[in-house]
């Protein structure tokens, strides 16, 4: 017996499970319930989970997010010596810059006050030559294979926070959802790093932020298309949007690129499935315009090759820090005394297009970066490690597009290589909070030559302990092989500890 599924929605539509029910004839099945509480019961009860959640402890980090900045965060403070939990709720690590979005990682990196911030990036950051790029430059294997070879990081893919603990002030647990199996589970930490971008776990936690109230940078989805040898068919998209060629940018060199953007002014939170939904109904509006209407003569070999699944989004919730970095700062080089991160992005904002914005004003989808150049990007400007901690949950660190910026200041740091450092900072920081037994903030107003000493230290610096001062093999070269694209296979082995 053969099962199928059919969407009668349109292409990519989400389906979460497919419930099996054995009946006598004549019998009925009640339906699952809608409603998200009394579902989480009742799959818990089908499933025979247990209703307490898995408890997981002894760690010294917990890191949220597995980007580019969880990564760094995750590698940096385990070679420090702490142990780590690194989370992700996707089933490969990279978040923006892995094949499922394909975002190449921009930003320069090993430069500034610190040189050899960077150089844990630079182990796994992608190869694409083309934005997007093919999934094979993206390393996804590599990536998790760099994780796993560090004996201090648990790794958890396909796991979603959605709750957490906390108690004057701090941090005690963050609760998560295996996407596959549905099992809870609870970790607890010492430290806790925020780095979902979309700043899940401090809004859990209580912790200050903001977000514009309009005018935000949007999502991304990405896509690409070939020409073949024989003419080729494209069915009707009804559900897509209406569009002929000149309602959107001909995707030269047969890439959609960054700038199929869309939720300028919609929440990038809550309505982030809209926002895809409406960036996809583009894509495949612009490709239908291609096959079956006004484009139809010139494109009658051409097939769509890719259409990212998942959004990338640029803007969302910034937690508050400290220190909440400002254009002004960037731009007179304002001088703090903790900066450490090269930023050396431009002050890079987007706006709907005019041009393709007249049609679907409410919700435009051809965006035009505006470009601030006053940085320094042989340096970079050092973005302050005051950014990277929360100021008013104590123990509650961030790295990632989520710091303590502004939104004009977002527009330099929020690229992927930038985000990685300032994950590289907090792993670093995170050995001297468990060494001390203080917060994040006691890093600077105590501890803060400590810190610079050790963001003096190259990428493969490893200590075997916390409290310990061995530096085990400080200046050897990664055991991390790179991924053969051409045959598909990885190799990999476990570096100095």
């Amino acid at each position: 017996m053969e099962l199928g599924l059919h969407d009668l929605t349109g292409f990519d539509g989400r389906c979460d499970a497919i419930y099996f029910a054995s009946i006598d004839e004549g019998q009925t099945v009640e339906p699952p319930p809608n409603v998200s509480e009394p579902l989480a019961d009742w799959r818990r009860e089908v499933l025979g989970l247990t209703e307490a959640p898995i408890a997981r402890t002894g760690y010294d980090l917990v890191v949220v997010g597995g980007g580019y900045a969880g990564m760094g965060a995750a590698i940096s403070a385990a070679r420090m010596g702490c142990k780590v939990a690194l989370i992700q709720d996707r089933p490969v690590l990279g978040g923006n810059g892995s094949s499922e979005v394909r975002v190449w990682a921009m930003g320069n990196i090993r430069r500034g006050r610190y040189p050899h911030l960077g150089e844990i990036i630079e182990e796994f950051a992608d190869k694409a030559t083309k934005s997007p790029g093919r999934a094979e430059e993206f390393g996804d294997e590599q990536k998790e294979a760099i994780v796993r070879a560090e004996k201090n990081i648990d790794l958890f893919l396909n796991h979603h926070a959605f709750a957490c603990e906390n108690e004057n002030g701090k941090l005690i647990s963050v609760q998560t959802f295996d996407t596959r199996t549905s099992q809870h589970s609870e970790f607890f930490g010492k430290l806790f790093c925020d780095c979902t971008g979309h700043e899940t776990v401090g809004i859990l936690a209580e912790a200050d932020w903001e977000m514009e109230p309009k005018d935000r940078m949007g999502m991304s989805n990405m896509w690409t298309w070939a020409e073949v040898d024989q003419v080729t068919d494209f069915p009707k998209t009804p559900w897509a949007l209406e569009l002929q060629m000149a309602d959107f940018p001909y995707p030269r060199d047969h890439h959609g690129q960054w700038f199929w953007e869309s939720g300028f002014n919609k929440n990038a939170v809550a309505d982030a499935e809209g926002i895809r939904d409406h960036n996809l109904r583009a894509v495949y509006g612009a490709f239908n315009a291609m096959k079956n209407n006004d484009g139809a003569e010139k494109h009658r070999n051409a097939v769509l090759t890719w259409v990212a699944f998942i959004g990338g989004p640029r803007e969302s919730r910034r937690l508050l820090g400290d220190v909440i970095l400002s254009q002004e700062d960037v731009i007179t080089k304002r001088e703090f005394d903790d900066g450490c991160v090269p930023s050396t992005w431009s002050i890079d904002l987007h706006y709907p297009k005019k041009q393709y914005a007249e049609k679907f004003p409410d919700n435009p989808f051809i965006s035009i970066a505006i470009h601030d150049r006053r940085i320094d990007r042989e340096y970079g400007y050092p973005v302050p490690y005051r950014c990277f901690y929360s100021r008013n949950v104590d123990n509650l660190f961030m790295a990632g597009r989520n710091i303590g910026v502004t939104h004009q200041a977002l527009g330099t740091t929020r690229v992927m290589k930038t985000c990685g450092m300032m994950g590289e900072v907090v792993g670093r920081a995170a050995n001297i909070c468990v060494k001390h037994a203080c917060q994040p903030r006691d890093v600077y107003e105590t501890h803060i030559e400590e810190l610079i000493e050790l963001l003096k230290l190259p990428g493969t610096t490893r200590h075997k302990s916390v409290g310990g001062s061995d530096t085990v093999d400080a200046n050897a070269v990664s055991a991390i092989k790179t991924h053969d694209a051409s045959s598909g296979k990885l190799e990999y082995s476990s570096q100095s500890k």
